[in-house]
């Protein structure tokens, strides 16, 4: 077990566990992933050092929730919370006091669904119908690469001089204004999405420190393990195609957040904020 990084626990406050053969795959799902068993997980994190995590509710699964609670009992319910996907059109009160009872903590929004990855008025319309169904409030989680990276989907933005300006995109100081405020939490998670530089992603790095210096009480990490390929709309027959992980170095990662935070912001992020948030 690795404690050198996690000297006092570390929170990963996402992942996914993938078990076919225990609870089947919608079959409406927009990808089919291998398993990756709560056995892999627990390894994953004795490897880490990782103390703590939060699962989230794997899109293949579609809105049925009913493995959470499985998956969440096998990887201890004392060190793990979960989040949910619903059909917010369908949910009763009743199921999401079950679902909280059961160690969820938080709502997830489908864009495939609502045929929203591109879409921003339809991604809109699926964060209101979410809204509505929980009383006005919900934890979005998610991205891809168009987030973050120029027109052609390649990575973070450079300019001529190969200076990072992620800092400079439109909207990226609205972002920090709500940080900075402490109305919304970020996520550091899955580098691999929006830069190619791997396994250090030191282009990411401004980005980070921005984050940071807005309001370090306001940042979250996330593995993403098993780290699922790049988001994208699939048709039927590549949905349904067996589709395997990306290879990704998380201790070298890791590190490579490790050496741009000082001591204090490092047990910020991986201890005091999902202590708080996640109610530990």
């Amino acid at each position: 077990m690795s404690t050198s990084l996690f000297p006092d626990g570390g929170w990963d406050v996402h992942h996914y566990i993938f078990e076919p053969s225990r609870f089947p795959y919608d079959p409406n799902r927009h990808l089919t992933p291998p398993p990756a068993t709560t056995k892999e997980y627990t390894d994953f994190k004795l490897k880490t050092g990782l103390t703590n995590s939060v699962l989230t509710h794997g899109r293949s699964y579609g809105a049925d929730s009913t493995c959470l609670h499985t998956f969440t009992q096998d990887l201890d319910p004392s060190t793990t919370r979960s989040i949910a996907l619903i059909d917010p059109e369908t949910i009763t009160p009743t199921e999401l006091a079950d679902l909280h009872k059961n160690g969820v903590c938080g709502i997830r929004v489908n864009m495939y669904r609502y045929n929203a990855m591109h879409d921003v008025e339809l991604q809109k319309l699926a964060l209101t119908s979410h809204s509505r169904a929980l009383g006005g409030h919900v934890i979005v989680w998610g991205g891809g690469s168009s987030m973050l990276s120029d027109d052609s989907g390649t990575g973070v933005p450079e300019d001529g001089d190969g200076d990072v300006k992620v800092t400079k995109q439109a909207g990226f100081d609205d972002i920090l204004d709500l940080v900075r405020s402490g109305h919304l939490f970020v996520k550091i998670s899955a580098p691999y999405r929006v830069s190619t530089q791997a396994p250090y992603f030191q282009d990411l790095k401004p980005l980070a420190r921005a984050l940071f210096d807005a309001n370090p009480q306001q940042i979250l990490w996330g593995s993403d393990w098993p780290h699922t390929p790049l988001m994208k709309v699939r048709k039927k027959y590549e949905a349904f195609k067996k589709t395997p992980y990306l290879e990704v170095d998380d201790m070298a990662w890791l590190r490579s957040l490790r050496s741009w935070l000082s001591d204090q912001e490092w047990k910020t992020l991986m201890v005091e904020n999902p202590q708080r948030l996640y109610d530990w």
